[in-house]
């Protein structure tokens, strides 16, 4: 069946955007080791960018995404803690199932956030942006490691060069 919207449907821009970006060199790395080092949402990370390629702020109150939330906890962590506990030999097949589940929680968190974003209101540019100034606020929302920020930035935005 088709969406009614752009916002019911889990192929969406954000996806498009997350699946463009997490593909390319390093970048998947990197926000691998923000997630499990220090403790940032991957999904958040992807939507930072892609509001900042769409001339968008991301503030606190734009972060306020309860559905997100619920589904996070209950679907893609536990998903994803499950995978963690499978060895990597023994339990391919599982680990392997695993992953493709946690994946498609992922794609319906990214659905969730499109979703919320949408009807926050937040789908129209800002003035007067810098897209390094917007990328840098936007995930300085979501830590403050500079130089983290930077090396991701540097990561997205090597190959447009």
């Amino acid at each position: 069946m088709a969406a009614q919207c752009a916002t019911d449907s889990d192929d969406n821009p954000l996806w498009q955007y997350a699946l463009a970006v997490y593909g390319k060199p390093g970048v998947a790395q990197h926000l691998l080791v923000g997630q499990d080092q220090l403790g940032l949402d991957v999904l958040w990370c992807l939507t930072a960018l892609w509001l900042a390629e769409q001339k968008q702020v991301l503030t606190p109150a734009l972060m306020q995404q309860v559905a997100y939330d619920q589904w996070r906890s209950s679907m893609i962590i536990p998903l994803r803690a499950l995978r963690y506990r499978c060895d990597k030999t023994h339990d391919a097949a599982l680990r392997k199932a695993l992953l493709a589940a946690e994946l498609a929680a992922e794609k319906r968190g990214i659905a969730l956030l499109y979703a919320g974003l949408a009807g926050k209101g937040v789908m129209g540019p800002v003035d007067d942006c810098n897209l390094d100034e917007l990328v840098h606020g936007n995930l300085s929302v979501l830590t403050d490691r500079g130089q983290w920020i930077n090396a991701l930035a540097q990561l997205c935005w090597q190959s447009n060069d």
